[in-house]
């Protein structure tokens, strides 16, 4: 069982929306197997209710619409309080709650999430959010470690 689960989400086809995809291809070499089970989505969806019940923690990881370009953010994840609608889109908050309902386990989750500044098709992250990506990496590697 993997003791941290790194869930990366967004679309390495919209410049920022990729940020966590960069961070989580850092975190695969600067951290262990051992460490951590990180995972690559477009989006989050039920499945990932499984991996989460199988972590200890669960870090998600993705990029904010809103805020100042580059303003990094950490954030606990509870369970969402309210009940959800079956679908293939969750936030982090249905994931552990599906995690919970389905499987027993509500696993610490924290969200990191860095705001972007331009969502449009490419795939390059603007020059801001390429900056604050090393901060990103370092608060996930302080929860992993701390």
């Amino acid at each position: 069982m993997a003791r941290i689960a790194i869930i990366a989400c967004g679309n390495p086809l919209r410049s920022d929306d990729g940020l966590a995809w960069q961070a989580a291809e850092t975190l695969r070499t600067t951290l262990r197997r051992e460490e951590a089970e990180i995972v690559c989505v477009h989006q989050l969806t039920p499945e990932l209710a499984e991996t989460a019940s199988q972590a200890d923690t669960v870090i998600f990881l993705d990029a904010a619409a809103t805020g100042a370009p580059g303003l990094v953010s950490c954030q606990r994840v509870g369970e969402a309080s309210a009940s959800y609608d079956f679908s293939h889109h969750l936030s982090p908050a249905g994931v552990i709650a599906m995690s919970s309902q389905l499987y027993g386990r509500a696993p610490h989750a924290f969200l990191v999430s860095l705001a972007g500044q331009c969502f449009d098709h490419g795939q390059q992250v603007s020059k801001v959010v390429a900056d604050a990506l090393p901060r990103v990496v370092s608060a996930v590697q302080q929860l992993v470690r701390g």
